[in-house]
């Protein structure tokens, strides 16, 4: 899909557009096995850019880059070794721990528009997420975790999948304000526990503004 999008957009003459991004998010973990369990969501703010190549007037491919900062708690039944920053910490079982997690992000996807009603046109997302992990840090609530570096206990690559929906006003010309939601989930394990397969999801409010 992504070397479509990539010919799409050097060959053709369709028109093109892009996606200034700043959008709120709630993320948590989700967990198949109850050794390690999930225990809330945090709030965090996805930033990026996002370009729109339409190979009909309603449908285009979608690329993107961001900047995504998620994470969640988690509870784990056992004490847990980390590895921070060379040295070795253990998570008591029964504390929380506050994971937080930067990624660079290249979405891939369709978009489905509507005709313009009014100034308003309403539309559909769906795609993939592969990620990148930059930076993860952890917190404790018994103060053992700090901001500790746990880098070398996440997946540096990550595969996600979203979809959405949302509404584009026009303000004038190609300029419009872009309002939505979109749910993502994972296809693959954040961390390198081996205890259980952990998978990222979030809600998210699309904020941006499109030239």
């Amino acid at each position: 899909m992504l070397l479509l999008i990539l010919s799409a957009t050097g060959f053709s003459q369709n028109r093109i557009r892009f996606s200034v991004l700043a959008e709120p998010q709630f993320s948590w973990f989700s967990s198949d096995e109850q050794e390690v369990e999930p225990d809330g969501s945090i709030l965090h703010i996805r930033t990026g850019l996002q370009m729109d190549n339409y190979f009909e007037p309603t449908y285009a491919f979608v690329l993107g880059f961001a900047v995504n900062n998620t994470g969640g708690k988690l509870l784990y039944a056992d004490s847990t070794l980390f590895e921070a920053g060379g040295d070795s910490l253990v998570a008591v079982p029964g504390v929380s721990i506050r994971h937080r997690l930067q990624y660079l992000e290249i979405p891939i996807g369709l978009k489905l528009k509507t005709e313009e009603l009014g100034y308003a046109t309403f539309f559909l997302q769906a795609g993939f997420n592969p990620m990148v992990n930059i930076n993860a840090f952890a917190v404790s609530g018994d103060e053992v975790f700090d901001k500790e570096n746990i880098q070398d206990d996440i997946n540096t690559f990550y595969l996600g999948y979203h979809v959405g929906a949302g509404v584009e006003y026009r303000l004038g010309g190609n300029t419009a304000l872009l309002g939505g939601i979109r749910w993502s989930s994972g296809l693959t394990d954040v961390t390198g526990n081996d205890r259980a397969n952990i998978t990222q999801r979030a809600i998210t409010v699309n904020l941006g503004v499109l030239f």
